[in-house]
């Protein structure tokens, strides 16, 4: 695949920001199968328990902010390389975590360290791609990264049966610790000039207000954060409802995510098949489409046939809707405000996309034992959300275009 400029662009680079990737997600997956059973191991109850999952998200949320500004002023390579060490260094103390206090603490830091392959995944392929190979570059990486979040509950509810939920910590510290091995011998630096006035508070404050009052690039980000605060939803909220309601083994819980990452999977597929054929906001709109069918199908099953097998079936149409979303909305945000810093523009995104996952997660961690009522009503929401975000965007283009 080439560059903007034409030159090839070598396949080790989305190929080891795919594996950093993987490592981020590993970090809420391979744990969530633990969940229902912390508050007896670790003396608490189960809503303290979630806040291991909102503040992490909250936290690897606001610290995009900082790391955008760090990119486009010292590099890609030295700040991505700096948060890997970072996260690894605090998945070692989420495993050496002994009150549920120590915990929060080390899944927060966690969140500020692994939120910086977040940023320098966008800013990289901004460097590197057109809009054609950027969504098609997302389109892989969406597919390829969706091996994570398919296998890890499988692999972290063995790992926990077997060994405990510590040990799943340490394995997460062994997948970064290789990751950043290879990075440090491979990745290269892919900014052409670094911004100098890049850390200044004016300039900083000022390229995010500039985002912030740029509706574009405001409606589609809000659409991957409505997307990312359903899902988070389901992450959080789906161990209680199918471990500790309707008696699903813990070993056996991520069979059913990995349905729901394959229709994601299957989702990315049909984006990348479209690149070409169609545009890139009429691959967003069949992501709305979907999340939305999953956000009102889920109600009805909960509704009249409540069971893991039938939550699992509306979960994935949502899922599946998050593929074409996240192929084609990081395009199109970015695209329409080409005059800020990939790192900045980058660093705004992956907030606003966290910021809902954490939110997400927070509201169905403010209950998690009432049932699956809260889970179903978040993400209809949040489908109606993503729609209502998307609406936005196409009319502001409208009144843009000429008569």
């Amino acid at each position: 695949m080439s560059s903007p400029g034409g030159s090839a662009v070598s396949p080790l680079i989305p190929a080891l920001l795919i594996a950093a990737s993987s490592a981020s997600v590993l970090s809420t997956d391979l744990y969530a199968p633990s969940l229902p059973h912390l508050p007896a191991l670790l003396s608490t109850d189960a809503s303290t328990v979630t806040l291991t999952m909102s503040l992490n998200l909250g936290s690897f949320a606001l610290a995009q902010l900082f790391h955008g500004p760090l990119a486009d002023r010292f590099g890609r390579r030295p700040v991505f390389l700096g948060g890997m060490a970072a996260f690894l260094l605090t998945a070692l103390a989420a495993a050496s975590a002994q009150t549920i206090e120590q915990l929060i603490v080390a899944r927060v830091l966690m969140g500020i360290a692994a939120s910086v392959e977040a940023v320098i995944a966008l800013a990289v392929i901004r460097d590197l791609y057109d809009e054609a190979g950027a969504v098609r570059i997302l389109a892989i990486y969406g597919m390829t990264i969706a091996i994570a979040p398919a296998v890890g509950p499988v692999i972290g509810g063995f790992v926990f049966v077997w060994a405990g939920w510590r040990a799943n910590f340490l394995l997460l510290a062994a997948a970064v610790a290789l990751v950043f091995a290879l990075s440090a011998r491979w990745l290269p630096e892919t900014v052409a000039e670094f911004d100098r006035h890049a850390l200044g508070l004016r300039r900083i404050a000022g390229g995010y207000l500039s985002l912030l009052a740029n509706r574009n690039y405001m409606a589609y980000s809000l659409t991957l954060a409505f997307g990312l605060a359903g899902i988070f939803a389901f992450v959080t909220s789906g161990p209680f409802v199918f471990i500790a309601r309707h008696g699903v083994a813990t070993q056996y819980y991520g069979f059913f995510q990995m349905a729901i990452v394959a229709a994601f999977f299957v989702g990315t597929m049909v984006a990348g098949r479209a690149v070409g054929r169609i545009d890139a906001r009429r691959i967003c709109g069949i992501g709305v489409f979907l999340s939305l069918t999953g956000g009102a199908a889920l109600i009805i099953a909960v509704a009249v046939a409540e069971s893991p097998w039938s939550i699992t079936a509306a979960v994935s149409l949502f899922a599946a809707g998050l593929g074409p979303l996240f192929a084609a909305g990081p395009v199109l945000a970015m695209g329409a405000a080409p005059q800020i810093g990939g790192g900045v523009s980058a660093a705004m995104i992956g907030t606003l996309e966290m910021g809902g996952g954490a939110l997400g997660a927070l509201i169905v961690g403010l209950n998690p034992d009432a049932g699956a009522w809260p889970l179903a009503a978040t993400m209809a929401a949040s489908s109606l959300l993503i729609l209502l975000a998307f609406i936005a965007a196409r009319g502001t283009e409208s009144r843009a275009r000429p008569s």
